[in-house]
């Protein structure tokens, strides 16, 4: 009877095993869930955060358009703290680099006001020869149509 004894004890020990291994997936997987469920949550507040954002800037637009009579201007819709936004920022970038600012060179009177010189006539060029006159049914010498050497029967 041992060696029936020793089979339930293998069975039992394997049974034991593999519900061992069972839990540690479960664990296993439960795990990965609340980590994805935590990064979820983490990106949807993020993504939250920016729609409220976004809300709240079209609510300011729509009151502006709504305060200048329901036309929709650049003066209505640009953003108040962002008064400089369309400059290009070289003063401040001079200013951030500790360099000076090229000078601004003085060449004299400006090409507007100086006096013009008049303008010297061209002497005329002279005429084109004639070209030579040729027979009645001469082609054109650079006649690029010309396939009077090509045999058509071959």
């Amino acid at each position: 009877m041992s060696s029936a004894e020793d089979r339930y004890r293998a069975a039992i020990s394997t049974m034991d095993a593999a519900a061992r291994e069972q839990d540690e997936q479960r664990g296993l997987r439960e795990r990965r869930v609340a980590e994805a469920e935590t990064q979820a949550r983490e990106g949807l507040k993020n993504e939250l955060a920016a729609a409220q954002k976004y809300a709240e800037h079209m609510d300011e637009l729509t009151k502006r358009k709504q305060s200048a009579g329901g036309w929709a201007t650049e003066k209505t819709l640009a953003d108040k703290g962002r008064e400089s936004l369309m400059e290009f920022g070289v003063a401040d970038e001079e200013a951030d680099t500790g360099r000076t600012p090229y000078p601004t060179p003085s060449y004299g009177i400006p090409a507007a006001a100086a006096p013009r010189p008049e303008p010297t006539p061209e002497p005329p060029a002279p005429p084109a020869p004639e070209p030579a006159k040729r027979g009645r049914h001469a082609r054109p010498v650079e006649d690029e149509d010309d396939f009077s050497s090509t045999s058509w029967l071959v």
